[in-house]
């Protein structure tokens, strides 16, 4: 070791240098205290022996003055004194130093503790030198990470959560959110939410999120409906999350002609449908153990239907929110989180003012899980969405611009199969369709819901009058469905090309009773409610019944450009 000696006794300081030199270490000697400092920092030593006393300036100046100059590195300092006091050498510690020997000094002393301090000074650079490659690496692993989150938001957050309609809250303990929001637009115009609360937080919480987004935004797209997109969900996260590993959903879709919500809860805490004008809040249990849990042989989706319209909103949190505990240790809890709810509807953004009590309540409480929360109002309705990957592919003229096919679905598979994601992604095979994407699903969606709905099981749609009604008719749907053996919907589509665009001619035939027609069409019906005639007469070029209603005939006209300069 290199070790410098400051001592004003010339005699003692040639006795321990010889001592030191005899053992194998290099000596630098200083007389006075500012010389001391003066050697330190230009022979960067790696002990010093120190004496109290010094004509110029003590000791205890000298070892401050090196423990503030000297901040890259740990340097022991050993004090010389002939002082007995216990003040006197108390104070040798505060002032920076390590230890201290007793003049006269001895040999043996002196090796013990040079042998200790270099053990010592030893550790400590390895220390040093393990703390900078973790600070390497962990700077590393963040840069890493970062690149991830973009990565990550660009696939799981690109659909509509920007929307007017929509405030939400994310707040991660990590960089990467075991929370996923997701917001999309169906093609019927209408809006799909999402809430999902992996098991933990960080980045092992976030990996499930990505196969599930791709899932929620590309069958959202093709038209699925919850039960398919959910049932696809859980056989993805069942293969590919370790056990102990799930996700607890609320998903959600807001219909926007026939003013209902559609909703499912798998393991997170109820969502609430708020009505402004009467107060009510429905709350929405979950009935259904989470995604990745269930094997896809026994995994069942039964969603629940509900009145939703302007005057309603619906908010959805995970369980950070609910888990939320204040320094005392106390749960911020549902019945808490009821209450507020109910004495703030009127407030324009409950989600912020939700989040700020959260915070009043936790107050400088450690934050112990990721905290989201979404509050969804009633969307405007669009029937006419494009988007601008969709404006590449308009000019591509391939795929079924000229065809015809059909499908015919009988018993247990009209309750099982819904062919409108089919049957619109087999026309959407020709890309000059794109544009026309939202208004040929809807007509599509309401000529085979009024063929399954109204003509095999027989519903009256008098009966959604009302909230209660809602849910009586969508439970009559789920169960005819499930007690369904006879009974048929045959589908065929033709799609004929025309100077301008296309024509695709849609004909529909089910298995029911029939019904009076022309009394509905002569009615006149401002509603998009029964039959949806109203609604197709708006958008089909012609609209034809046979065999008592049985049977119709629509005709859908397209131009290469996009619907909304049509009109």
């Amino acid at each position: 070791m290199k070790i410098l000696i400051a001592d004003d006794n010339s005699v003692e300081r040639l006795i321990l240098s010889k001592v030191l030199e005899q053992e194998g270490h290099e000596v630098v000697q200083a007389e006075t205290g500012n010389q001391a400092i003066d050697f330190f920092f230009r022979h960067s030593p790696s002990l010093v022996f120190l004496d109290i006393l010094m004509p110029d300036i003590d000791g205890y100046e000298v070892a401050s003055a090196i423990t503030r100059g000297e901040q890259s590195r740990w340097v022991p300092i050993i004090f010389l004194t002939s002082l007995t006091d216990a003040y006197d050498l108390a104070k040798c510690i505060d002032c920076g130093g390590d230890d201290f020997v007793s003049k006269p000094i001895n040999r043996i002393i002196i090796k013990a503790k040079v042998d200790a301090f270099s053990r010592i000074a030893n550790l400590y650079e390895t220390i040093e030198q393990q703390k900078s490659e973790i600070q390497f690496h962990n700077d590393h692993l963040i840069q890493e990470q970062e690149a991830a989150k973009k990565i990550f938001n660009n696939i799981a957050h690109r659909g509509c959560l920007a929307a007017g309609n929509i405030n939400y809250h994310l707040s991660p303990m990590s960089i990467f959110n075991g929370d996923l929001m997701l917001a999309a637009e169906t093609p019927m115009g209408g809006m799909r939410l999402m809430l999902a609360d992996f098991t933990g937080h960080g980045l092992p919480a976030a990996i499930g999120a990505m196969p599930t987004s791709e899932i929620f935004y590309g069958m959202t797209k093709k038209g699925f409906v919850i039960p398919d997109v959910m049932t696809e969900m859980n056989t993805r996260l069942h293969s590919v999350l370790p056990r102990g590993v799930f996700c607890c959903v609320v998903v959600a879709d807001i219909d926007a002609l026939d003013e209902r919500i559609t909703i499912w809860n798998a393991g997170a805490p109820q969502a609430y449908i708020i009505d402004l004008e009467s107060g009510d809040v429905e709350q929405v249990h979950s009935n259904h153990l989470p995604l990745g849990v269930q094997s896809p042989q026994r995994f069942k989706v039964n969603p629940q239907v509900f009145s939703f319209s302007k005057k309603h909103k619906l908010l959805a949190v995970t369980d950070g929110i609910i888990e939320s505990t204040n320094e005392q240790g106390e749960m911020y809890g549902e019945e808490r989180m009821l209450h507020f709810i109910q004495n703030n509807l009127k407030i324009d953004n409950l989600c912020s003012a939700l989040i700020d009590q959260i915070v009043e309540f936790t107050h400088d409480a450690e934050q112990g899980d990721d905290l989201s929360l979404i509050e969804v109002a009633f969307p405007h309705h669009h029937l006419e969405q494009q988007t601008a990957a969709d404006d590449d592919e308009v000019h591509a003229q391939t795929g079924t611009l000229d065809s015809n096919f059909s499908l015919c679905l009988r018993g247990k598979s009209l309750g099982k199969f819904d062919p409108i994601p089919l049957l619109l992604q087999t026309l959407l095979e020709c890309r000059e369709l794109t544009p026309h994407r939202s208004r040929i699903f809807t007509v599509l969606s309401e000529l085979y819901n009024n063929a399954l709905e109204h003509g095999v099981l027989g519903l009256d749609s008098e009966i959604k009058s009302g909230s209660e009604g809602f849910a009586k008719y969508y439970q009559m749907r789920t169960e005819g469905l499930v007690s369904l053996r006879e009974g048929f919907v045959k589908v065929e589509v033709d799609h004929r090309p025309l100077k301008d665009g296309g024509e695709i001619i849609f004909e529909f035939v089910d298995s029911g009773k029939g019904f009076d027609f022309k009394k509905v069409i002569k009615s006149g019906s401002k509603h998009y409610s029964g039959r949806g005639l109203p609604l197709l007469m708006n958008l089909c070029e012609s609209i034809e019944h046979f065999d008592d209603g049985r049977r119709i005939r629509a005709v859908y006209r397209w131009h290469a450009k996009d619907p909304e300069d049509e009109s």
